[in-house]
């Protein structure tokens, strides 16, 4: 039994006394003294709020071991660095060619092309409108050109009539008088004139035309004028038809800077020009654009022969 507490004293001293156990010794005393019953259980709540161990000696509580809280979570490794861009991808080969549609529908006839004849000719399916003024002051004669409108009266330039007293309208050959001009209202400043006529049953009979008020055609633009020109002593009873095309569209700085033209500034404000060809008595009468419509009349010329044998450009005034 010495024995046993001697080991008790020499080789388990340490062990004993971590739990406390110190007193455990003091049994090993006298010879007759035996050796104790040591045991444990679980500690309670109450003995130990993390849970633990209870040693018992003999049946009773000598030692109370708790457990250790957990310990403090560790802290958070550092984050990776970023990852280096990755090489682009190469592109795909193309694919093959899809399948070829159906043909599509064959497109509407096209319409006929316009020419110079065309456009012609359907102006001169509306000519008989075209006539021809022979206005007198009493000593002379003055023949121009004018066109009847769809409201009866007459249009023409305004230097045709300006002085002359009586005046009287006639059409192409067959020559027919066709009424005599009774009143007339100039148009503002401008060198276009509406007459009333008083017009003969053969004139009356004549469809006028509609006029197309305030066009201005463009550069390049195919035109047609129609009118009587007088010839050398005598005059051309039939209609005559030239086309050219629009060779300015403002002639206001012309005008103003030409003395010869200094009268017309006001007369022939927006009045624009063409290389159709015209003639004396083709003043006062219609031109047309390349739609047949009635956009303009003839007033004047230019032209650049120092002897001024014939107008080399064609003034034409809007319709007002």
């Amino acid at each position: 039994m010495n024995g046993y507490c001697n080991e008790m004293a020499s080789g388990n001293a340490k062990a004993y006394a971590s739990l406390g156990l110190l007193l455990a010794l003091t049994a090993c005393g006298g010879s007759d003294s035996s050796a104790p019953e040591i045991s444990q259980r679980d500690a309670t709540n109450v003995e130990c709020a993390t849970g633990g161990t209870v040693l018992l000696v003999d049946g009773a509580d000598v030692a109370t071991v708790c457990n250790g809280e957990n310990g403090r979570d560790g802290a958070e490794g550092p984050q990776g660095g970023q990852g280096i861009q990755g090489i682009p991808g190469t592109d795909g080969t193309d694919g093959s060619n899809g399948a070829v549609g159906a043909v599509g529908a064959t497109g509407a006839p096209g319409g006929d092309a316009l020419t110079p004849s065309s456009i012609i000719s359907t102006i001169a399916s509306r000519a008989s409108s075209v006539v021809l003024l022979v206005c007198s002051d009493g000593v002379g004669s003055f023949a121009g050109s004018g066109t009847k409108t769809n409201s009866n009266t007459l249009l023409t330039a305004m230097h045709v009539i300006d002085g002359m007293t009586t005046c009287t309208v006639y059409s192409e050959a067959p020559v027919t008088d066709l009424g005599n001009v009774t009143t007339f209202l100039q148009h503002g400043q401008a060198d276009l004139v509406e007459l009333e006529v008083a017009w003969t049953p053969a004139g009356a009979a004549i469809d006028g035309i509609a006029p197309t008020l305030g066009a201005q055609p463009a550069i390049g633009d195919l035109v047609t004028v129609v009118g009587h020109p007088s010839l050398y002593d005598g005059l051309a009873l039939e209609l005559q038809y030239t086309s050219g095309f629009v060779t300015a569209t403002n002639l206001s700085a012309t005008v103003a800077n030409v003395p010869a033209l200094a009268d017309r500034a006001v007369l022939w404000a927006q009045a624009w020009s063409t290389d159709a060809v015209a003639w004396h008595g083709n003043s006062g009468g219609p031109v047309f654009d390349d739609q047949g419509s009635w956009i303009g009349i003839l007033v004047g010329g230019f032209n650049g022969d120092a002897d001024n044998t014939g107008p080399d450009l064609s003034v034409v005034l809007p319709l007002f």
